[in-house]
Protein backbone atom coordinates (compact mmCIF):
# COMPACT_ATOMS: atom_id res chain seq x y z
CA UNK A 1 0.00 0.00 0.00
CA UNK A 2 1.08 3.37 -0.83
CA UNK A 3 1.35 6.20 1.69
CA UNK A 4 0.13 8.93 -0.20
CA UNK A 5 -1.63 9.40 -3.74
CA UNK A 6 -2.19 13.15 -5.10
CA UNK A 7 -4.73 12.77 -7.45
CA UNK A 8 -4.10 14.80 -10.17
CA UNK A 9 -7.27 13.51 -11.84
CA UNK A 10 -9.38 15.14 -9.35
CA UNK A 11 -8.85 18.51 -11.10
CA UNK A 12 -11.11 20.13 -13.68
CA UNK A 13 -10.05 21.22 -17.34
CA UNK A 14 -10.00 25.01 -16.36
CA UNK A 15 -8.46 28.19 -17.30
CA UNK A 16 -6.07 28.03 -13.75
CA UNK A 17 -5.70 24.48 -14.21
CA UNK A 18 -1.80 24.88 -14.09
CA UNK A 19 -2.16 26.87 -10.77
CA UNK A 20 -4.23 23.70 -9.39
CA UNK A 21 -1.49 21.46 -10.67
CA UNK A 22 1.16 23.21 -8.67
CA UNK A 23 -0.46 22.72 -5.55
CA UNK A 24 -1.03 19.19 -5.83
CA UNK A 25 2.51 18.84 -7.49
CA UNK A 26 4.26 21.12 -3.83
CA UNK A 27 2.35 18.14 -1.82
CA UNK A 28 3.80 15.36 -3.52
CA UNK A 29 7.27 16.88 -3.70
CA UNK A 30 6.74 17.27 0.56
CA UNK A 31 5.70 14.14 1.08
CA UNK A 32 8.56 11.94 -1.02
CA UNK A 33 11.02 14.63 0.91
CA UNK A 34 9.73 13.05 4.49
CA UNK A 35 10.11 9.57 2.96
CA UNK A 36 6.72 8.59 2.02
CA UNK A 37 6.49 6.55 -0.63
CA UNK A 38 4.07 8.59 -3.55
CA UNK A 39 2.27 8.11 -6.54
CA UNK A 40 0.78 10.81 -8.43
CA UNK A 41 -2.05 9.74 -10.00
CA UNK A 42 -3.30 11.12 -13.37
CA UNK A 43 -6.07 8.49 -13.98
CA UNK A 44 -9.90 7.74 -13.08
CA UNK A 45 -9.27 5.41 -10.70
CA UNK A 46 -8.84 5.01 -7.11
CA UNK A 47 -5.63 3.29 -5.22
CA UNK A 48 -5.36 2.30 -2.16
CA UNK A 49 -3.18 4.76 0.30
CA UNK A 50 -3.26 5.89 3.65
CA UNK A 51 -3.29 9.43 2.18
CA UNK A 52 -5.15 10.25 -0.87
CA UNK A 53 -4.90 13.83 -1.27
CA UNK A 54 -7.65 16.10 -3.62
CA UNK A 55 -8.29 18.65 -4.74
CA UNK A 56 -11.43 20.25 -3.16
CA UNK A 57 -14.72 18.53 -2.53
CA UNK A 58 -17.86 17.21 -3.37
CA UNK A 59 -21.29 19.48 -3.77
CA UNK A 60 -24.96 18.02 -3.93
CA UNK A 61 -25.52 19.21 -7.82
CA UNK A 62 -22.37 20.38 -9.41
CA UNK A 63 -20.77 17.35 -12.21
CA UNK A 64 -18.23 16.27 -13.79
CA UNK A 65 -15.95 13.18 -14.35
CA UNK A 66 -13.09 15.13 -11.42
CA UNK A 67 -15.72 15.41 -9.31
CA UNK A 68 -17.41 11.77 -9.60
CA UNK A 69 -13.17 10.56 -8.91
CA UNK A 70 -13.20 12.91 -5.98
CA UNK A 71 -16.53 10.76 -4.47
CA UNK A 72 -14.95 7.67 -5.34
CA UNK A 73 -11.70 8.70 -3.69
CA UNK A 74 -13.67 9.71 -0.44
CA UNK A 75 -16.22 6.56 -0.48
CA UNK A 76 -12.97 3.98 -0.62
CA UNK A 77 -10.94 5.82 1.53
CA UNK A 78 -13.42 6.03 4.50
CA UNK A 79 -14.52 2.06 3.57
CA UNK A 80 -10.42 1.55 4.18
CA UNK A 81 -10.22 3.31 7.23
CA UNK A 82 -7.83 5.49 5.40
CA UNK A 83 -8.07 9.43 5.25
CA UNK A 84 -8.43 12.07 2.56
CA UNK A 85 -7.22 15.35 2.27
CA UNK A 86 -8.90 18.34 0.49
CA UNK A 87 -7.01 21.54 -0.40
CA UNK A 88 -9.80 24.41 -0.35
CA UNK A 89 -9.46 28.21 -0.93
CA UNK A 90 -8.50 30.59 1.34
CA UNK A 91 -10.56 32.10 4.10
CA UNK A 92 -8.60 35.10 3.15
CA UNK A 93 -8.96 35.23 -0.73
CA UNK A 94 -10.35 38.50 -0.74
CA UNK A 95 -7.24 40.00 -0.01
CA UNK A 96 -5.26 36.81 -1.40
CA UNK A 97 -5.62 37.31 -4.98
CA UNK A 98 -3.55 34.92 -6.18
CA UNK A 99 -4.31 32.08 -3.65
CA UNK A 100 -0.86 32.04 -1.56
CA UNK A 101 -3.04 30.64 1.40
CA UNK A 102 -4.50 27.46 1.43
CA UNK A 103 -6.45 25.38 3.68
CA UNK A 104 -5.48 21.78 4.48
CA UNK A 105 -7.58 19.08 6.05
CA UNK A 106 -8.27 15.48 6.85
CA UNK A 107 -11.29 13.78 6.00
CA UNK A 108 -13.58 17.13 4.99
CA UNK A 109 -13.68 20.37 4.34
CA UNK A 110 -16.15 21.19 7.23
CA UNK A 111 -14.21 23.22 9.80
CA UNK A 112 -15.67 22.37 13.08
CA UNK A 113 -16.83 18.62 12.48
CA UNK A 114 -13.16 17.39 10.41
CA UNK A 115 -9.82 17.74 11.02
CA UNK A 116 -7.13 20.94 10.61
CA UNK A 117 -5.09 20.28 13.26
CA UNK A 118 -4.83 23.92 14.20
CA UNK A 119 -6.85 24.13 18.16
CA UNK A 120 -4.89 26.10 20.25
CA UNK A 121 -2.76 27.71 17.90
CA UNK A 122 -0.38 30.91 18.88
CA UNK A 123 -0.26 34.04 16.54
CA UNK A 124 2.66 32.93 14.14
CA UNK A 125 0.63 32.05 11.54
CA UNK A 126 -1.68 35.49 11.82
CA UNK A 127 1.12 37.52 12.00
CA UNK A 128 2.52 36.01 8.83
CA UNK A 129 -0.67 36.28 6.68
CA UNK A 130 -1.57 39.93 7.75
CA UNK A 131 2.13 40.73 6.79
CA UNK A 132 1.86 38.81 3.10
CA UNK A 133 -1.66 40.14 2.85
CA UNK A 134 -1.71 44.15 4.40
CA UNK A 135 -4.73 42.99 6.77
CA UNK A 136 -5.63 44.03 10.06
CA UNK A 137 -8.13 43.18 12.54
CA UNK A 138 -10.40 46.35 13.06
CA UNK A 139 -12.45 47.20 16.15
CA UNK A 140 -15.73 46.14 15.98
CA UNK A 141 -18.16 48.67 14.58
CA UNK A 142 -21.71 49.85 16.29
CA UNK A 143 -22.81 51.78 13.39
CA UNK A 144 -23.78 51.03 9.73
CA UNK A 145 -26.76 51.00 7.93
CA UNK A 146 -27.85 48.42 5.71
CA UNK A 147 -27.22 44.86 5.95
CA UNK A 148 -25.65 42.67 3.40
CA UNK A 149 -26.79 39.11 2.75
CA UNK A 150 -23.97 36.94 1.22
CA UNK A 151 -25.49 34.02 -1.10
CA UNK A 152 -23.56 31.26 -2.34
CA UNK A 153 -22.64 28.73 -5.10
CA UNK A 154 -26.28 26.83 -5.24
CA UNK A 155 -25.48 22.69 -5.55
CA UNK A 156 -21.98 23.92 -3.64
CA UNK A 157 -20.96 21.53 -0.98
CA UNK A 158 -20.72 24.14 2.02
CA UNK A 159 -24.72 24.55 1.12
CA UNK A 160 -24.82 21.01 2.59
CA UNK A 161 -28.25 20.70 0.17
CA UNK A 162 -29.84 23.43 1.16
CA UNK A 163 -31.81 25.43 -1.70
CA UNK A 164 -29.85 28.99 -1.65
CA UNK A 165 -32.86 30.91 -3.25
CA UNK A 166 -35.42 29.38 -0.78
CA UNK A 167 -32.88 30.06 2.37
CA UNK A 168 -31.91 33.85 1.04
CA UNK A 169 -36.34 34.61 0.57
CA UNK A 170 -36.64 32.92 3.90
CA UNK A 171 -33.66 35.16 5.96
CA UNK A 172 -35.08 38.28 4.11
CA UNK A 173 -38.40 37.88 5.96
CA UNK A 174 -36.11 37.26 8.74
CA UNK A 175 -34.49 40.04 8.62
CA UNK A 176 -37.53 42.49 7.60
CA UNK A 177 -39.76 41.25 10.46
CA UNK A 178 -36.99 42.76 13.16
CA UNK A 179 -35.69 45.55 11.40
CA UNK A 180 -36.32 48.41 8.95
CA UNK A 181 -32.69 48.59 7.38
CA UNK A 182 -32.10 48.35 3.71
CA UNK A 183 -31.05 44.82 2.97
CA UNK A 184 -28.20 44.52 -0.19
CA UNK A 185 -27.92 40.91 -1.59
CA UNK A 186 -24.35 39.67 -2.74
CA UNK A 187 -24.84 36.63 -5.27
CA UNK A 188 -21.99 34.41 -5.79
CA UNK A 189 -20.37 35.53 -8.93
CA UNK A 190 -20.72 32.25 -10.26
CA UNK A 191 -24.10 31.99 -9.64
CA UNK A 192 -25.55 35.30 -10.58
CA UNK A 193 -29.60 36.27 -10.23
CA UNK A 194 -32.10 38.56 -11.97
CA UNK A 195 -33.19 41.42 -10.12
CA UNK A 196 -36.57 40.11 -10.94
CA UNK A 197 -36.38 37.58 -8.25
CA UNK A 198 -36.46 40.34 -5.85
CA UNK A 199 -39.47 41.99 -6.69
CA UNK A 200 -40.74 40.52 -3.61
CA UNK A 201 -38.82 41.23 -1.10
CA UNK A 202 -39.67 45.14 0.48
CA UNK A 203 -36.59 46.88 1.14
CA UNK A 204 -34.09 44.84 -0.69
CA UNK A 205 -31.51 45.48 -3.49
CA UNK A 206 -28.93 43.71 -5.62
CA UNK A 207 -25.10 44.87 -5.39
CA UNK A 208 -23.63 47.15 -8.04
CA UNK A 209 -22.45 44.86 -10.70
CA UNK A 210 -18.62 44.38 -10.48
CA UNK A 211 -18.67 44.96 -6.44
CA UNK A 212 -15.84 43.37 -4.14
CA UNK A 213 -17.26 42.36 -1.24
CA UNK A 214 -15.41 44.89 0.93
CA UNK A 215 -17.39 47.50 -1.30
CA UNK A 216 -20.40 45.69 -0.26
CA UNK A 217 -19.46 45.38 3.33
CA UNK A 218 -18.59 49.38 3.94
CA UNK A 219 -21.34 50.96 5.47
CA UNK A 220 -22.79 47.74 6.64
CA UNK A 221 -24.58 47.40 9.98
CA UNK A 222 -24.56 43.69 10.02
CA UNK A 223 -24.26 40.95 7.55
CA UNK A 224 -25.58 37.65 6.82
CA UNK A 225 -23.96 34.28 5.54
CA UNK A 226 -25.37 30.73 5.40
CA UNK A 227 -21.88 28.79 5.33
CA UNK A 228 -19.27 31.19 3.29
CA UNK A 229 -15.28 32.01 4.20
CA UNK A 230 -16.72 35.54 2.95
CA UNK A 231 -17.96 35.98 6.47
CA UNK A 232 -13.94 36.58 7.51
CA UNK A 233 -13.87 39.38 5.26
CA UNK A 234 -16.50 41.12 7.52
CA UNK A 235 -15.03 40.17 10.99
CA UNK A 236 -11.66 41.75 9.87
CA UNK A 237 -13.78 44.59 9.26
CA UNK A 238 -15.36 44.97 12.89
CA UNK A 239 -18.79 43.83 11.03
CA UNK A 240 -21.06 41.47 13.20
CA UNK A 241 -21.86 38.52 11.38
CA UNK A 242 -24.92 36.26 11.63
CA UNK A 243 -24.28 32.91 10.36
CA UNK A 244 -26.76 30.21 9.77
CA UNK A 245 -24.56 26.96 9.35
CA UNK A 246 -22.38 26.02 11.79
CA UNK A 247 -19.51 24.11 10.30
CA UNK A 248 -18.79 28.17 9.09
CA UNK A 249 -15.33 29.19 9.65
CA UNK A 250 -16.97 32.39 11.84
CA UNK A 251 -19.61 30.26 13.52
CA UNK A 252 -17.40 31.07 16.76
CA UNK A 253 -17.47 34.52 16.15
CA UNK A 254 -20.88 34.82 14.79
CA UNK A 255 -24.57 35.38 16.05
CA UNK A 256 -27.05 32.80 15.04
CA UNK A 257 -30.49 34.49 15.59
CA UNK A 258 -31.32 36.87 13.20
CA UNK A 259 -34.31 38.26 15.84
CA UNK A 260 -30.55 40.04 17.70
CA UNK A 261 -29.81 41.98 14.57
CA UNK A 262 -30.36 45.32 16.15
CA UNK A 263 -28.50 44.15 18.83
CA UNK A 264 -25.77 42.04 17.85
CA UNK A 265 -22.70 40.42 20.04
CA UNK A 266 -19.53 41.52 19.42
CA UNK A 267 -16.95 37.85 20.60
CA UNK A 268 -13.75 38.08 21.13
CA UNK A 269 -11.80 37.14 17.98
CA UNK A 270 -8.16 36.66 19.00
CA UNK A 271 -8.02 32.73 19.34
CA UNK A 272 -10.60 32.27 16.85
CA UNK A 273 -8.26 34.20 13.66
CA UNK A 274 -4.83 32.33 15.26
CA UNK A 275 -6.52 29.31 14.98
CA UNK A 276 -7.97 30.06 11.52
CA UNK A 277 -4.88 31.17 10.24
CA UNK A 278 -3.27 27.72 11.51
CA UNK A 279 -5.41 25.97 8.89
CA UNK A 280 -3.86 28.05 5.88
CA UNK A 281 -0.83 26.73 4.53
CA UNK A 282 1.52 27.90 1.43
CA UNK A 283 3.19 25.86 -1.52
CA UNK A 284 6.86 26.38 0.16
CA UNK A 285 5.28 25.12 2.88
CA UNK A 286 4.03 22.05 1.54
CA UNK A 287 6.87 21.59 -1.31
CA UNK A 288 9.46 21.61 2.01
CA UNK A 289 7.25 19.01 3.71
CA UNK A 290 5.93 20.79 6.49
CA UNK A 291 2.26 20.06 6.31
CA UNK A 292 2.60 16.23 5.82
CA UNK A 293 4.90 16.59 8.81
CA UNK A 294 2.14 18.65 10.70
CA UNK A 295 -0.65 15.81 9.85
CA UNK A 296 1.43 12.72 10.00
CA UNK A 297 0.29 11.85 13.56
CA UNK A 298 -3.22 11.54 12.00
CA UNK A 299 -2.63 9.32 9.35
Amino acid sequence: MHDVVVYMSSLPKIADHDRKAQVLRAFEAGARSQGASVVLQHERRVLPCRLAVILGWVGKSIKGPHIQLRQDVITQQAQRGHRVMPIDGSCFKFADLHNRFLRYSLDGVYYNANIYANKNSGPEKWQHISHELGLRCAPWRATGDHILVCLQRDGGWSMKGTDMWAWTQQTVRKIRAVTRRPILIRPHPKNPIDMNALRDLPGVKLNPEGSTIQDDLSGAWAAVFFNSSASVAAVLQGIPIFVADNDCVSWSVANHDIANVEAPATPDREQWLWDLSAAHWTDQQSRSGEIYRHFLSFI
